[in-house]
């Protein structure tokens, strides 16, 4: 895949998805549920990609070996 389709993707879930998810609730054309169900992804998302991120650098810390006392 081209690299410019490649920014153009992630231009477009990182900013056009977004804006039209807020926009829709803000005019009212989302249904409550529905942005309920929103906040609640968004935060499970938050939480598991901080969370992963934390548990991905420890081990990748624990496997390269940097704070062994061999070093």
């Amino acid at each position: 895949m081209n690299n410019f389709v490649k920014m153009l993707l992630v231009i477009v879930v990182t900013v056009v998805v977004p804006l039209v998810v807020l926009l829709g609730i803000w005019a009212d054309i989302i249904p409550q549920t529905v942005q309920v169900a929103i906040g609640l992804a968004g935060v499970a998302l938050s939480i598991a990609v901080i969370v992963g991120g934390n548990l991905y650098l420890m081990w990748d810390d624990i496997k390269s070996g940097r704070y062994s006392k061999n070093s």
